[in-house]
């Protein structure tokens, strides 16, 4: 038998690599198939509760804001929109907040913060909205569901909702729970669902109560529509 020349291959002794067969290569796509369906609503849900706990984080600092215009201001909360946006709490509260950021969410999707909206004129200004019982009274329009601007005037602040989440691309900084009832004394009735993002995170939505701290909650755990709930009326001890 002749000598095997130094440098060559004995193709006799060569390994075969047997490639997948199709068969095989489907039940691989499959199991990844199943194991994306399962992972991504995780990592989708967790993606949500991330930017819940950011929410959360701003409506913090609001609240340190807040805190420290009333300090400034004889324990007066802020004026809204009603007496013109220039002098609402969005922009005089401002200067007590280290960034604009801080009023709006990260999973606010709104498509107004930079431009108006089609047939629209005005900027969405903020996801986060301040109580209307809680502003101050009006010569020009009296009524007895506003006016409690003054912390000491709330009978419980840790169980009254001043900052919720405003219903996406809704440009007004404030809501109207008063006019959630259908018998209230001003005669303008509100649906709070077209005022409030109640399932902004995770079938939540996050608040900020008037003694400045912060909590998720379902949107029927403050308010009822039939008196026993309300977390929104400042007069409820």
């Amino acid at each position: 038998m002749a000598p095997m020349i130094r440098g060559h291959r004995d193709t006799s002794k060569m390994i075969r690599i047997k490639a997948f067969t199709l068969i095989e290569l489907l039940v691989v796509i499959a199991i990844i198939a199943i194991l994306a369906g399962i992972l991504f609503p995780v990592f989708a849900q967790a993606r949500e509760s991330a930017k819940g706990t950011m929410c959360l984080s701003n409506m913090r600092q609001i609240g340190l804001g807040m805190n420290l215009y009333l300090n400034d201001n004889e324990d007066t909360l802020p004026l809204d929109s009603h007496l013109g946006i220039q002098n609402a709490w969005v922009t005089t509260v401002q200067v007590y907040m280290k960034s604009k950021l801080i009023v709006r969410c990260p999973a606010d999707p709104s498509i107004n913060f930079e431009k108006p909206a089609p047939n629209a004129t005005k900027l969405r200004l903020t996801t986060y909205g301040v109580n209307f019982w809680m502003s101050q009274q009006s010569e020009i329009e009296p009524s007895n569901l506003r006016g409690y601007n003054s912390v000491s005037r709330v009978a419980r602040p840790s169980n009254t909702i001043y900052i919720a989440e405003l219903k996406w691309n809704r440009v007004s900084e404030h809501f109207h729970p008063p006019l959630w009832y259908p018998d209230n004394e001003d005669g303008v009735v509100l649906n709070p669902a077209n005022e409030l993002q109640i399932k902004a995170h995770n079938g939540r939505a996050n608040y900020l109560f008037a003694d400045w701290h912060v909590k998720p909650l379902r949107f029927e755990q403050t308010f009822s529509g039939d008196g026993r709930t309300d977390s929104y009326d400042p007069r409820k001890e």
